[in-house]
């Protein structure tokens, strides 16, 4: 069997690389495009005597489909350890694209009524249970072919096809706003940017299913031949390693909340806010998504450096120093807006690379993308499946950005001291060599008397 370096090199490093990320890239396109046309889905899935109360209640669908993540992130989890990492981005991948291209078919409000919103809160519940198996599995993937010292870095290149994709998304909803009339584009042409999705999938289950399987995954399989009773992956996660399962969700609760803030709410927040146009709020999006990557590749630069508590003290920091500043700059006309993305984009990509890597450095292959799912899921779902809600109301109450700023700054602030205290949990290195040894250590590490 080939080595972890040599499985993870030359022509082979980089398709493998490319089949992960044109994937990701792909799921999470669809992802960010509901935030981008949240205001046309609240005018086209709701009643619309009240537009507040239907942009209230286009993210509260937002918000429930965050609810079916976990249960993705379980399903999908119990895939990639049971029969490999592969087969199931395999399987994400076909799930995302095909809600998504079904959310540009689904019939609106005036044609069938409450029909509508339930037929919307069904297809993004799917996207939702695909996206919750797709981030922890394209992860270990990723993270499990590269050799100890560009973990971090190889990392940050999947992460940023993340935020490309995101952004590519406002993009394409920039150009069709630009050249189609604002008459079309209302009728018809919010529904091309979810059909994308199809042929986007296509292309990248093709990638994911010319590559090989990861050579952690094979040597755990190895290991498990001639066992007559395997144990469950969700069972072994919930009994051994629900401490440091908490200790992440902590340390990962404001990555969770700044990354809907940037890729869902800001857009509204620059139409409500701001009042900016659409057209300039798509722009200011697509600077926030390229701050985002920018700062996320800075950071794959240095990662394996610094190690992953020191990248997570760093990432609250930037959080808690920078939110209210930012949000109060996004509020300013289009040049504040500008600022504001820049130091919004700054803040997510600081976060994101330590809080996305945890998912396998911290947890052993047997169960590392259960239990890295399953914590990240749940952590999205009552921090970032909220965020926007909680922003809209924030707002409401405080008339401005202070109210919704300080919440994002805390939970920073509360990321970083939970990095310092719980230093040994991300001390944890499951890594090819050492996998066996910190499995051993971790019930005395995980001890609360250690």
């Amino acid at each position: 069997m080939m080595t972890t370096q040599q499985q993870f090199s030359g022509r082979e490093r980089n398709r493998i690389i490319v089949a992960a990320s044109a994937g990701n890239f792909a799921e999470w396109f669809d992802w960010g495009v509901y935030g981008v046309v949240a205001t046309i889905l609240a005018t086209k899935f709701f009643p619309s005597a009240n537009p507040s109360v239907a942009l209230l209640s286009t993210f509260g669908v937002f918000a429930l489909a965050y609810v079916a993540r976990p249960l993705g992130g379980i399903v999908f989890g119990r895939i990639a350890d049971k029969a490999g990492r592969r087969k199931a981005l395999s399987l994400t991948i076909l799930m995302t694209c095909g809600a998504t291209a079904l959310m540009g078919l689904l019939p609106t409000y005036s044609q069938v009524g409450v029909l509508a919103p339930i037929l919307l809160l069904l297809a993004r519940m799917l996207q939702a249970m695909g996206a919750g198996g797709e981030y922890a599995s394209a992860i270990s993937f990723i993270y499990e072919h590269s050799p100890s010292r560009t973990k971090a870095r190889n990392v940050s290149y999947l992460i940023s096809t993340t935020f490309l994709g995101i952004a590519t998304g406002s993009v394409v909803a920039r150009i069709l706003a630009a050249v189609m009339s604002e008459e079309a584009y209302d009728a018809y042409g919010w529904r091309i940017l979810f059909l994308v999705a199809m042929p986007l999938g296509l292309l990248g289950f093709y990638l994911r299913s010319r590559v090989e399987e990861t050579p952690e995954f094979r040597r755990l399989q190895e290991s498990k031949a001639g066992t007559k009773r395997e144990s469950s992956p969700l069972r072994e996660t919930l009994v051994r390693y629900w401490r440091v399962m908490a200790v992440y969700m902590v340390c990962v609760s404001a990555f969770s909340l700044i990354s809907t803030t940037v890729t869902s709410y800001f857009a509204t927040f620059l139409t409500q806010v701001n009042h900016l146009t659409a057209s300039d709020t798509y722009t200011v999006t697509i600077v926030s998504n390229v701050a985002v990557i920018g700062t996320v590749l800075l950071a794959g630069c240095y990662g394996d450096r610094l190690g992953l508590q020191k990248m997570m003290i760093a990432g609250g920091l930037v959080i808690a120093v920078l939110s209210v500043p930012a949000l109060l700059a996004a509020s300013d006309g289009f040049v504040g807006g500008i600022w504001g993305a820049v130091l919004l984009g700054a803040c997510k990509g600081f976060i994101a690379l330590p809080a996305l890597l945890a998912m396998s450095q911290i947890f052993p292959p047997a169960v590392r993308v259960t239990a890295g799912a399953l914590a990240y899921n749940v952590t999205q779902s009552l921090f970032g499946g909220t965020g926007p809600l909680i922003g809209l109301w924030l707002n409401d109450v405080t008339g401005g950005p202070y109210g919704f700023g300080i919440y994002i700054s805390v939970l920073g602030l509360i990321a970083a001291i939970g990095a310092i205290v719980f230093k040994r949990y991300l001390d944890l290195d499951h890594d090819l060599e050492g996998s066996a040894r910190c499995d051993a250590e971790l019930p005395r590490q995980a001890s609360p008397s250690s």
